[in-house]
């Protein structure tokens, strides 16, 4: 008879509840790659041991983000350009090289290692902290490198 079912037009929306806020507001937003934001995205550019023996370098050659660029190997674009580079130990290598990269996998790093390579771990950019902590920050260093200078600073004896 009366309402707002009796009245002409389309009628109440999908999703009404009656006043309550409904369901689809109530839950939270999920942004970004399922909620956060970077979760999904790759941190690293890999590059394994198998494609750097494929590109023919050479009896103690460097091998960099620059010299795999110019060997054709890694062709980075977009967000790709910015980040470091991670070997990874899929493969196998039989020449002594020098290795420069941000990160190596721990198969990486043996394999590497038993061949007779140098690696080099570069450093990774400073995260941003505010001043004041940084402050503070320094000022417990200096406190805990003032301990432990100290004599009476020492290890615990097992007993």
């Amino acid at each position: 008879m009366r309402g707002q079912k009796s009245r002409s037009g389309p009628g109440i929306m999908r999703g009404f509840e009656g006043g309550q806020m409904p369901l689809y507001r109530r839950l939270p937003k999920l942004r970004g790659i399922a909620g956060g934001m970077h979760a999904g995205l790759p941190k690293y550019l890999p590059v394994n041991l198998k494609d750097i023996a494929a590109a023919g370098f050479q009896e103690g050659e460097e091998v960099s983000l620059e010299s795999l660029k110019s060997k054709g190997l890694i062709n980075p674009s977009g967000r790709e350009r910015r980040l470091p580079l991670k070997i990874l130990g899929d493969g196998d290598l039989t020449v002594k090289l020098d290795f420069k990269a941000r990160a190596f996998s721990a198969a990486a790093k043996e394999k590497l290692e038993a061949v007779g390579c140098s690696l080099t771990t570069l450093p990774g950019r400073k995260k941003w902290v505010k001043p004041s902590v940084s402050k503070n920050l320094a000022r417990a260093e200096e406190y805990f490198a003032k301990k432990r200078a100290s004599p009476e600073w020492s290890e615990p004896a097992s007993a």
